[in-house]
């Protein structure tokens, strides 16, 4: 077989194989403000919260211990609770991207023990969006995780088009109320979101 075509089928060979793949981290960066990016092959991102427990622990380890890719190793604590405070106002963790539909945490109540969270979706889609699942994960006020789950922030009807998301519209979620968040150690409302699956029609 001469080299041109075993050059381009190879070159097929690879593009199938790449395409058939899922979404993978291909790096992070970190940006000024102590948040870090995650990079992915699929040309989305992500930001990724800052863990202050394991950022003290590499700063208190005389020898360098084997990190995470993901892990910012602040230079000192007092930098930890500064990229910690930058996340927490910024918003950066509270919003999330992803086939032209963007999602944000726009407000936080509480009914008893349960806190209600309020989103905000927009979407440049050329598709109606039907459902739009998300992701959440918790934060506490030391920016260690304590829960993940996955909430469906946007549930249209499928036999009313008016209730579909459309192109260039911003609408409000219902109010997702979720259980074993403590109150007293979620004060400074940290939490991420990755949209998970967009549904339209």
């Amino acid at each position: 077989m001469p080299f041109r075509y075993l050059r381009h089928t190879l070159f097929i060979l690879l593009g199938s194989a790449t395409f058939g793949l899922s979404a993978a981290s291909i790096g992070t960066v970190t940006l000024d403000n102590g948040a870090t990016v995650q990079l992915n092959d699929d040309h989305t991102w992500e930001y990724i919260a800052v863990n202050a427990e394991i950022t003290t622990k590499a700063e208190n380890t005389i020898a360098p211990a084997v990190i995470a890719p993901t892990t910012v190793i602040p230079a000192s604590t007092e930098k930890t609770a500064k990229d910690k405070s930058s996340l927490v106002r910024s918003g950066l963790l509270n919003t999330a991207v992803k086939s032209d539909v963007k999602v944000t945490f726009t407000e936080a109540t509480w009914r008893e023990q349960s806190l209600g969270l309020k989103f905000a979706l927009s979407s440049n889609n050329s598709e109606g969006v039907v459902i739009v699942k998300v992701a959440v994960t918790f934060y506490d006020d030391e920016a260690k995780q304590i829960s993940e789950q996955t909430f469906n922030v946007w549930q249209a009807s499928y036999r009313l088009p008016n209730t579909y998301l459309r192109q260039g519209e911003t609408r409000n979620s219902r109010v997702i109320w979720v259980d074993g968040i403590d109150k007293a150690n979620w004060t400074d409302k940290l939490l991420s979101l990755k949209i998970v699956e967009i549904e339209t029609r």
